[in-house]
């Protein structure tokens, strides 16, 4: 019986200095590294990526937000070499999402377990009703335990999540959701207020807490003819 852990992973994203380069991902405490890499720039992967693993080819999203994609496996010698084979064989894709094993350098994916992967992102996208996919026929590998299934799991969700990140939803989004607005919004600052200087009393005192709050003149006046009166009162003598 397969078990999945459903539980949300934290993603790192290592943006380079240089756009042109491709961005890193790996989703942490996880075993999962990942490499967006744009066509264009196939030729820049580091060597280090030619190791087993899967990928997707990724078509651009039309207007309704379908997208098409292309799910493969690399085993000997690795994704490096079978990304730039896939730059001269197929036109369709404008990026690629590399996943390999990333916990440890001295190990890598397996034949079997790249080829687990490769079938369990098919079915993935295939059951999204947003996705076309080029593949003529759908890859499987039924020769890994149910342990081993049950270790790649982690893979998968934080796949998922990257794919939505990089605007490769698999679901389309539910018209009636309220709309959360742009993912950056420019915020005007406020201008800082200059603090009011300190008014005198009109009786000769120190500055008071009432004339800081800038009252109008008429209050003032009132203000003062109230002070006035309590230090200086009427004494109105009783008839006898």
């Amino acid at each position: 019986m397969r078990a999945m852990r459903l539980a949300p992973s934290q993603l790192v994203v290592s943006l380079p200095e240089d756009f042109d380069n491709p961005i890193k991902i790996r989703a942490k405490h996880k075993v999962a590294g990942m490499l967006l890499l744009d066509r264009d720039h196939a030729s820049r992967l580091d060597r280090g990526w030619n190791v087993p693993g899967a990928y997707i080819l990724l078509d651009r999203p039309d207007a309704k937000g379908r997208w098409g994609a292309y799910v493969g496996k690399a085993t000997n010698p690795g994704l490096r070499h079978r990304i730039l084979q896939q730059v001269k064989d197929r036109d369709h894709w404008y990026r690629a999402l590399l996943i390999r094993y990333e916990s440890n350098d001295d190990e890598t994916l397996n034949s079997s377990e790249a080829g687990w992967l490769e079938g369990e992102l098919y079915n993935c996208l295939e059951s999204s009703r947003v996705v076309d996919l080029h593949n003529r026929s759908r890859p499987h590998d039924p020769t890994l335990s149910d342990d081993d299934e049950t270790s790649l799991f982690d893979y998968l969700l934080p796949i998922e999540s990257v794919l939505h990140l990089i605007g490769h939803a698999l679901h389309r989004r539910n018209p009636s959701a309220a709309d959360g607005g742009p993912l950056i919004k420019r915020v005007t600052p406020t201008p800082a207020q200059e603090a009011p200087a300190p008014c005198g009393s009109a009786l000769g005192l120190e500055p008071n807490s009432y004339l800081l709050r800038n009252p109008t003149p008429e209050a003032v006046r009132e203000r003062t003819a109230l002070l006035k009166a309590r230090k200086h009162p009427r004494i109105v003598a009783a008839d006898t």
